[in-house]
């Protein structure tokens, strides 16, 4: 019986020593569950793109609509025909192109004192000990805690003050005390996670804490500058009631001038429509050239803080 048993039992192996075969195994089958899940993943991603990406796409076609289909009962969503009127409106009937310099003056201006002195002042709170630190942490937790139209009045009082009401240094200051709390927040998160033993290594080798942070820990802070310097540059660029109440004449940013184009009298809608969409536009620029390390930055930034 065992002799006709082993007869019969498969072979597992070929006799010259090869490889032994294996049963194929069935592919896994997918539930229904988790297809639904898929789709449902599906839908929801494609709700959250049109209504993120809706308006704006609206915005920028119909700043290239004629005017008798801005006010259509049934409007579509492409024009019948394109038209550069309300782009030749903006930039002929006003100065458009003073309100973009002053815009991009603010902005930059903004980011890069917010960048320098939130990195430095990061830098600071997160290596070393000393008095008010834990005050200067809760004073950068508690300012977002409150609507910037409560800042509004002392800061303008302070400014009328100084002197800086009606000039592009007064919003540029408005400005700062929006974004460097945030930058500042930021940057410490990301100086955190840099390994302290670097910047040891370079105390040993006789580097003093300014060297060691210039040649050893500020390299490493790529990610979180680039990142920060977006969100400053977004933060100035967008801002309109800080810049509305200091601005004035001459001086005023494109999202105030926008609110020109509004009367008692007509709104122009299709102005609106082309100014914002040329608003719009360095935003998503910076957006795309900086993508790789915003994405880098979100995760980066939030291993510690």
């Amino acid at each position: 019986m065992s002799v006709t048993s082993e007869a019969r039992r498969p072979p597992t192996a070929q006799a010259d020593g090869g490889p032994t075969r294996t049963p194929s195994k069935a592919p896994p089958k997918t539930s229904g569950k988790k297809v639904a899940a898929v789709i449902g993943r599906i839908i929801a991603l494609a709700l959250i793109v049109f209504f993120a990406v809706g308006p704006i796409l609206w915005m920028a076609l119909s700043s290239f609509r004629p005017a008798d289909e801005l006010f259509q009962s049934d409007p579509s969503l492409i024009p019948s025909r394109l038209t550069g009127d309300w782009y030749r409106e903006v930039f002929e009937g006003s100065e458009a192109v003073r309100w973009f310099v002053n815009s991009f003056i603010v902005a930059v201006v903004t980011t890069l004192v917010s960048v320098t002195v939130g990195t430095t002042a990061g830098y600071a709170v997160s290596r070393f000990e000393f008095p008010g630190r834990k005050v200067l942490l809760a004073c950068l937790s508690v300012s977002y805690l409150f609507p910037a139209i409560l800042l509004l009045v002392p800061l303008y009082l302070a400014l009328s003050a100084l002197g800086l009401v009606g000039g592009l240094f007064g919003i540029i200051v408005a400005h700062l005390t929006i974004t460097l709390p945030l930058t500042t927040w930021l940057m410490k998160s990301f100086v955190e996670a840099v390994p302290k033993e670097l910047e040891e290594a370079a105390w040993v080798d006789g580097l003093g804490y300014f060297r060691s942070f210039l040649i050893v820990t500020l390299p490493l802070l790529r990610t979180g500058l680039a990142t920060t310097a977006m969100f400053s540059f977004i933060l100035s660029w967008d801002e309109y009631l800080f810049a509305s109440v200091i601005a004035q004449g001459q001086n005023v940013t494109a999202p105030v001038a926008m609110a020109g184009f509004v009367t008692s009298f007509d709104i122009r809608w299709g102005a609106i429509m082309a100014l914002s969409t040329l608003v719009t536009i360095p935003v998503v620029g910076l957006f795309f050239v900086l993508q790789r390390y915003y994405e880098k930055g979100l995760t980066a930034g939030s291993v510690k803080g």
